[in-house]
Formats: structure tokens, sequence, C-alpha cells
């Protein structure tokens, strides 16, 4: 059995998993809220996949990382270590320091001057769309981060991006998406628009040739391989990379911990259809890999008590009781 552990409003991501809406053999599958993990004393033997881990708080995180030792310690298999995860802002900049990524990501609160233009501005936890269009110039940007900072958005929150896309037809912009799943990797599809912000799609928009393109790239899982570093940097073992080719090199945007899998449904292209046949079996394939058959229950100390005052400051009360013995 694998359980994602997700937040609770978004366990959607893996909805046609759970109730087994799938066209191909499959693992079990479960999901559960983190509040709910924080507080149990026995969970079912399985492979757990910790998800959602920049939308926790930082209480919130202090328990994840705990509760993913208490996992481990009982001899189950766990993804996505809290305590090393490197978020979007460590991701991005890691990847531009090491050379794999030609652009910068900035704290929006420390008034940045980006080496490039233009920018844009996002919050760092979020996987929506950016909340500014491009921005030109470094007056476009600090007069951006006034007009938020008076609509009462806190800065800390949110990060300038330099830009860094290329279409791949006149109007027509691409980027595919690859999962990592333990040590498998997997190239699982694409999404066209008629913006640079590529996100939900755009009907209509895609012919034949992209149709064919997308199938071939998947069928050979192309790019997998050279996608692997991104996700060894951001210690994470469990994510989909959101990339796209630009000046001959392919870029990562975002790895999200906990990306949607959706339902199969027909598409208006027969290839197309045949690439996300393709797809979903090589997915199910890989997570097949690390499934752990069911077994009963297995205890771990609960990270939380049922007392929800101490619960949100006892994950830091703890931390620094180790350090300083003072703590009670």
């Amino acid at each position: 059995m694998i359980i994602f552990v997700t937040t609770k409003s978004h366990a959607y991501t893996v909805t046609a998993l759970v109730h087994g809406r799938s066209t191909h053999a499959a693992p079990q599958f479960g999901v559960l809220a983190w509040e709910d993990l924080f507080r149990a004393g026995q969970i079912r033997r399985a492979t757990y996949v910790l998800t959602d881990l920049e939308r926790l708080s930082v209480e919130d995180l202090f328990l994840a990382a705990q509760v993913y030792r208490a996992i481990t310690a009982a001899g189950l298999r766990c993804l996505n270590n809290p305590a090393l995860v490197r978020h979007r802002y460590a991701l991005l900049h890691a990847l531009h320091a090491g050379g794999h990524n030609p652009f910068a990501i900035y704290r929006a609160e420390i008034s940045p001057r980006p080496d490039r233009f233009p920018v844009f501005i996002r919050c760092e936890a979020d996987h929506r769309a950016p909340v500014t269009g491009l921005l030109g110039c470094q007056a476009e940007l600090d007069a951006a981060l006034v007009s938020l900072q008076a609509q009462g958005v806190p800065l800390r929150f949110m990060v300038v991006i330099e830009f860094c896309a290329a279409p791949i037809a006149p109007g027509v912009w691409r980027k595919f998406g690859t999962f990592r799943i333990g040590a498998g990797m997997h190239l699982d599809h694409a999404v066209v628009e008629d913006s640079w912000l590529v996100k939900y799609g755009t009907v209509g928009l895609t012919t034949p040739a992209q149709f064919a393109e997308e199938r071939d790239a998947v069928a050979a899982n192309a790019w997998a391989e050279s996608i692997r570093p991104a996700f060894e940097i951001g210690h994470i073992e469990y994510g989909r990379a959101d990339h796209a080719t630009v000046d001959g090199r392919e870029v990562v945007y975002e790895i999200n911990t906990n990306p949607n899998i959706g339902t199969l449904t027909k598409q208006r292209s027969p290839i197309r259809d045949e690439a996300l046949a393709i797809a979903r079996a090589r997915l199910l394939a890989m997570l097949a890999e690390i499934d752990t058959p069911e077994g009963g229950q297995v205890s771990i100390p609960p990270a939380v008590p049922p007392d929800r005052r101490y619960r949100l400051m006892s994950a830091i009360d703890r931390l620094h009781a180790g350090f300083t013995g003072t703590g009670k």
C-alpha cells in the first residue's frame, strides 16, 4: 500500500489513484491528512509519501520532520524528508548557483536588485499564477513591491524570479512535467499555452505535429535523467518538476511535491490518448516499485498530544529544550 500525506484541502490530487479510477493495474493507495498523522499512535504498514511540505506552517513543518523520523524508525519506507526538502526559493537558488538554471530568484523582502529583467513576483509556497505580470525594470519592480505592501501583502512570503522562457512556435509556449518516484524518473505529459505563463493549457492550440512530439518524448522518457539532478539538489524523492527547453537546455521552474494525478479522459487527438496511456502505465509501474505489502498496524510515538494549544508551540519548544535543557 502507498499512503499519500497531504493537507486536507489538497487531497484531490490523488483522488483518481485512491478511488481506483485507473485503466491499469496498480498498488492500493490511501490518503491521510497531516493533522491526523500528527496525532497518530498507530499507522498502517505502507509506504508513506509526504507531500505539501511547502504549504505547512513553521510549527507543522517541525512536526512533519519528527513524523518522518518516527515512520522510518519503525522500519517503513517514507519519501520526502521534511528536514531536507528544499522549497521553491532554496531549490531555484541552488539550481542557479550550480549552473543548472540560467535564471535567478530573490527574496522580495530584501529590496532585490535583479541582475536581469524582466522579472515577476509570486508567492513562494503557492502553485497558482504569479501575482504580477512581467516587470521590465527596477522602477517597475520597486513600485510593484510597494503596491503589494499597500494591499496588506507581507513580502516575507513573496519571491522575485527572473523571466526565462521561449516559444516553440509563434505565440505557442510549452512545458513538460517529469516525476521522480523513488529512484525512478518519468516524463509524464506536456502543457501548451498561448502565453509564457504555461499552466492549464489552451484548448485547440496544439497541432498534430506537436501531439506527435509529446507522444515521442513520453515514449522515450526524454529528458528524465537530465532532470534528475534538480530532484537530487532539492532532496525530493517524490514530486513533479515543471521544465521547458530554453536556448537548447532544460530549465526547471519548480518541483511540486503534491502534483495532480487526474483521471484519464478522452482527448481530441488519438495521438495524445496514446501518449497519456503510455505515461499512466509507466507512472503506475514506478509507483508499484515503491509499494509496501500490507500487514497490519505499526506503532509510532504521536508527534503531538490531543491538546491543540500545546501543539502549536510544542515542536519549537522541544527544539529549544534539546539545546538548552530548560524546556518542559
